[in-house]
C-alpha cells in the first residue's frame, strides 16, 4: 500500500472538507449484504427521499396533491413505479420548483449535463452528495485492488480552473490529490508521447476517462512498441465501451477492465465486477426500465438518485436505454444485475495536423449558451468544421456572442489557420439511427474507422 500518498490524500481531503475517505469506509461493504437487506435498505432510503420532497419541494408537492396520495401511500417500488416520469424538459421549466425549499443556491454546486442526447440540462447538489459519489467511485476502485491514496491517472477534458495553473502548481494538485489529469481536449501523438512520460513517472495504479481516449492512448502505447507497468485495472465511462477497445485495454495495461455508468445528472449508477458483470449501486440509485415500446424495442432507464437531497430526481428518464437482469453474480456482489445497449456517444475530430481533439470539448464550448435550443458540430473533412444551431428562447445577441466565441475556439485549434467553421442555423437537427442526438459527428472519423475495418478484414 501506497502509504505516502494515502497520508497525501487525507491531508487535501481534510484541507477539502471532504468526508469521501469517511463515506467510503461506510459504504464498502455494503454490496456484500444479502440482496434481501440491499433492497429493504434502498427502499428506507428511497421512502425517506420521497417524504422529504413531499415536504419540501414544491414540484413533489403539486404533484402528490394532484395524484390525490401521500408519500407515506408509497409502501413499495410497484407503488413507486405508478408515479409519473420526471423528464429533461420538466427539469428545464421547473427547476427552482424542484429545489428543496430551505436552501439558497448560492450556497449549493452547481452542475449540468454534457448534453449527449439534447440540450444540456442545469441542476444543483451539494457537499454530502459529492462525497458520497466520489466514494462510491473509489469503492469501484477497490474491486480490483486498488487502495485509497495509490495514484489514478485521469483522463478527461480540462477546464478553466486547471488551464489557469502554473506547472508547478498543477503538478502540486495532482500528487496531493492522488489523481493524474491528462487533458483529453490536448491529445495529439507529441501530446500522449509527453503522457507516456509523465505516465512512467508517476505510476498509476488504476486509468479512469473516457472509454475512447483511454483505449486511443493504449493503441499509441503499442503503436510506438513501448511497455508500461501493469496497472490493477482500467475503469472507462462516458461512452459506449466497445470489444476491440476492451481487448486493447486489457493487452496494454496488462489487467481487467470495468466498465461504469453514470450521468452527471445521476453518477454512479453502475459498475462491472470483476467477473464482468454491471451491478447496480442499489445504495445510491432506484434504476427501473420502460418497456412500453413493445417487445424489440429499447428500453429506457428511470433513474432515481438518492444521494441529492436538494434537488431530488424521482423517476427520471434520463434516455439512455439497457434491461435490468434476472439473477444473481458469484462474485460476491448481491447488488442486482443490468445491462447497457445505448449511451451516449461523442465522436473524435481529426485536426489538419493529424492531431485528435475529444468531442467533449466541443460540448463544453456550448454547454451554457443562453437562447440554443440544440446544436451539433459537424466535421466534414479536417479542414472543415460545420456548427448547426437551433435558436431558442432567450437573448439573440447572447446567442451571437456565445455562437462567434466557441467558433473562434474551434479555429484555434489549428495554428496554422486552416480550419474553419460555418455557423448554420436550423429548425431540426436529425437524430442517430439509434434515436439519440449527436453533439459531434465526424465524417472524417468515420471515414478512417471504415478503411482501418477494410484492412483488418
Amino acid at each position: 500500500m501506497d502509504i505516502v500518498g494515502r497520508v497525501l490524500l487525507g491531508i487535501t481531503h481534510g484541507m477539502r472538507g471532504s468526508k469521501s475517505l469517511r463515506a467510503l469506509r461506510e459504504i464498502k461493504a455494503t454490496p456484500s449484504k444479502s440482496a434481501q437487506d440491499v433492497f429493504a435498505d434502498q427502499f428506507l432510503h428511497l421512502s425517506s427521499l420521497l417524504a422529504l420532497a413531499e415536504a419540501k419541494v414544491p414540484y413533489y408537492r403539486e404533484m402528490f396533491r394532484t395524484l390525490g396520495i401521500r408519500s407515506s401511500d408509497i409502501r413499495s417500488l410497484e407503488d413507486f413505479s405508478r408515479l409519473p416520469y420526471l423528464t429533461k424538459d420538466i427539469i428545464r421549466e421547473r427547476s427552482d420548483a424542484l429545489l428543496v425549499e430551505d436552501v439558497h443556491k448560492a450556497d449549493l454546486l452547481r452542475g449540468q449535463t454534457g448534453g449527449s442526447t439534447g440540450v444540456p440540462l442545469r441542476f444543483y447538489f451539494d457537499r454530502s452528495a459529492m462525497d458520497l459519489l466520489e466514494a462510491g467511485t473509489f469503492r469501484a476502485f477497490t474491486q480490483c485492488g486498488w487502495q485509497p491514496g495509490e495514484m489514478v491517472a485521469f483522463l478527461w477534458g480540462g477546464y478553466a480552473q486547471l488551464y489557469a495553473m502554473s506547472p508547478w502548481e498543477f503538478e502540486l494538485r495532482q500528487h496531493i490529490r492522488r489523481q493524474y489529469q491528462f487533458d483529453s481536449f490536448d491529445s495529439g501523438p507529441d501530446e500522449m508521447d509527453r503522457w507516456l512520460i509523465k505516465w512512467r513517472k508517476i505510476k498509476p495504479r488504476v486509468a479512469f476517462g473516457y472509454a475512447s481516449m483511454i483505449a486511443r492512448f493504449a493503441s499509441h502505447i503499442e503503436a510506438r512498441g513501448m511497455k508500461v507497468d501493469p496497472l490493477k485495472g482500467v475503469f472507462t465511462t462516458a461512452e459506449k465501451l466497445y470489444a476491440p477497445q476492451r481487448e486493447t485495454l486489457s493487452r496494454v495495461f496488462g489487467c481487467h477492465v470495468y466498465d461504469f455508468y453514470g450521468s452527471s445528472e445521476v453518477s454512479n449508477i453502475a459498475c462491472e465486477c470483476p467477473r464482468g458483470r454491471m451491478h447496480v449501486n442499489a445504495d445510491m440509485v432506484v434504476l427501473e426500465v420502460d418497456r412500453s415500446g413493445g417487445a424489440g424495442q429499447p428500453c429506457p432507464f428511470i433513474v432515481t438518485s438518492l444521494c441529492n437531497r436538494v434537488m431530488p430526481f424521482l423517476r427520471y428518464r434520463n434516455e439512455d436505454c439497457g434491461d435490468l437482469e434476472e439473477g444473481s453474480c458469484d462474485c460476491g456482489n448481491h447488488f442486482p444485475l443490468m445491462h447497457l445497449d445505448i449511451a451516449r456517444l461523442y465522436d473524435d475530430f481529426i485536426l489538419p495536423d493529424g492531431r485528435f481533439v475529444h468531442g467533449h470539448f466541443f460540448t463544453r464550448l456550448m454547454e451554457r449558451s443562453e437562447g440554443v435550443a440544440m446544436f451539433q458540430f459537424h466535421q466534414t473533412s479536417p479542414d472543415s468544421i460545420t456548427l448547426w444551431i437551433v435558436p431558442g428562447y432567450g437573448n439573440a445577441q447572447e446567442r451571437q456572442l456565445a455562437v462567434r466565441t466557441a467558433v473562434q475556439k474551434v479555429e484555434q485549434l489549428d495554428p496554422l489557420g486552416r480550419l474553419k467553421v460555418q455557423v448554420r442555423e436550423t429548425t431540426k437537427i436529425p437524430l442517430s439511427s439509434a434515436g439519440k442526438h449527436r453533439f459531434t459527428l465526424s465524417d472524417v472519423r468515420a471515414a478512417q474507422k471504415a478503411s482501418t475495418a477494410r484492412s483488418e478484414g
